[in-house]
């Protein structure tokens, strides 16, 4: 009786060692699938786990199904990520570098397909050697904003930028500290590992910066990006490895070159602001004024030119103009707010609510809309008469047919603008018949001569 009971309690001690046994056994990773030498703080790219493999193919199932992770702000993934770039085409970016490199490129087009926006950039590099080189100066950039990641690719052989293909700038979470291995491969074929850190994160004008740097784990070769909100890269570095040395090249980005490209050719037309500006005309006209910005943001901008009049009447009277500026659609629209010498407020000018400039800057560009001459509604039409490209400097007439009491029934207006001082120059038809025969009147020099003899007119202190 005691040998069976012995032989029972053997066999449970068996049965529980054999248990035991594999219970341990599914919780030991199989041969060759552990890490060797990752680091514990860097979460590896899907793109480099051969053990993801059916993660991978599992998310190409879901591709063109809408992203639904969200952010702690309730920000989904691709919204974070493509939240680093223009939100809409004809942005231009403009950089400046080592040993007097530069290069110009511009937002073509902005395409989606499921969870992808595909950004299509073309550019080129500053020549500086006068076109002697020979050398095809162009290239292309495109950025892939994906859910939680944005990817580069580049085509064209001036360019500074990586030797990498496919390479993945930021990932989220998108804060200081997070760290990731990709691998990628060279222009030459060569594959490379690269250990991707954000390495800082900072806020200018409630747009933030991120900080990249990316390392190479087999040797001391690295790039670092700084990417900001809304822009993109803001600054390229990368270590340049020869034989005889390494050192450090890279560009940066030039503000004043930099945006879409409306506003870029708009604010270029820009007086001094806060600055007292004067004009002086015919008969003792003058006035005086500033021009302030009341607001601004990359769709649209509103600025106030608070003057005063100083002419041969003695009295300071006072008017407001703003200028409302949409760089979506290119225009700057002149409304008359207030004045004390006019009801309904003018200031010289005839047209009301006009639209004194649309791009494209250059010869022949033309716009016509609705306004208001004497509490009547005409149609006035717009052109850009002169350009000189070199100086910006050029001359808009504006014509309103059909008006009673000017010459020929047509109300005419002139204004010259140049770069960085603003309107220069106004002249208007004045009321009344002109000294000009029917025959004079058919030559279109004579008629012209004749019309610029009765005209009123005042130009920018050339000091200002």
């Amino acid at each position: 009786m005691k040998i069976f009971k012995l032989t029972i309690i053997l066999s449970l001690v068996t049965l529980i060692l054999a248990l035991t046994a594999c219970s341990t056994s599914n919780n030991v990773d199989p041969p060759g699938t552990q890490q060797q030498g990752s680091p514990e703080d860097v979460t590896s790219s899907p793109s480099n786990e051969a053990s993801q493999e059916k993660q991978k193919d599992d998310q190409k199932q879901q591709e063109d199904k809408p992203d639904q992770t969200t952010n702690k702000e309730g920000i989904s993934g691709i919204e974070e990520i493509a939240k680093l770039l223009p939100s809409r085409p004809d942005y231009q970016w403009s950089y400046h570098g080592f040993a007097e490199y530069g290069h110009r490129m511009t937002l073509e087009d902005i395409s989606k397909e499921g969870n992808t926006i595909v950004y299509h950039i073309k550019g080129e590099v500053y020549d500086m050697s006068g076109g002697e080189s020979g050398q095809d100066l162009s290239f292309s950039v495109t950025y892939i904003a994906k859910p939680d990641v944005l990817i580069q690719n580049k085509a064209g052989e001036a360019m500074m930028d990586t030797p990498f293909k496919d390479l993945e700038l930021i990932r989220t979470p998108l804060q200081k500290g997070n760290s990731w291995l990709q691998e990628t491969i060279k222009e030459d074929g060569e594959t490379v590992t690269l250990k991707t850190t954000i390495t800082d994160v900072r806020e200018e004008n409630g747009q933030k910066i991120y900080t990249v740097v990316y390392e190479d784990t087999r040797s001391e070769y690295y790039e670092k990006r700084e990417i900001k909100e809304g822009v993109g890269v803001l600054s390229y570095e990368k270590l340049y490895m020869d034989p005889t040395e390494n050192f450090t090249i890279g560009y940066y980005i030039y503000y004043p070159g930099t945006g879409y490209r409306n506003k870029l050719e708009i604010n270029a037309y820009l007086p001094k602001l806060n600055t007292q500006l004067r004009y002086f005309g015919l008969a003792e006209y003058g006035h005086v004024g500033t021009l302030k910005e009341i607001s601004s943001t990359s769709d649209d901008a509103i600025y106030e030119f608070q003057g005063m009049y100083q002419d041969g009447t003695g009295i300071d009277d006072q008017f407001t103009v703003r200028y409302y500026i949409d760089y979506v659609k290119g225009t700057v629209t002149e409304k008359v707010i207030s004045s004390t010498r006019f009801n309904p407020p003018e200031v010289n000018s005839k047209l009301h609510n006009l639209v004194i400039l649309k791009t494209p800057f250059k010869k022949g560009t033309t716009w016509s809309h609705n306004t208001k001459i004497n509490g009547k509604e005409y149609k006035v039409t717009a052109e850009i008469k002169e350009y000189d490209s070199m100086t910006g400097k050029m001359k808009v007439t504006y014509t309103v047919k059909g008006v009673p009491g000017y010459f020929q029934n047509t109300y005419i207006e002139e204004r010259v603008f140049e770069r960085g001082r603003g309107m220069v120059g106004f002249s208007n038809l004045m009321p009344g018949d002109i000294p000009i025969s029917e025959a004079d009147a058919k030559d279109s020099q004579k008629l012209k001569e004749a019309l610029i003899n009765h005209m009123f007119g005042y130009s920018l202190n050339p000091e200002f």
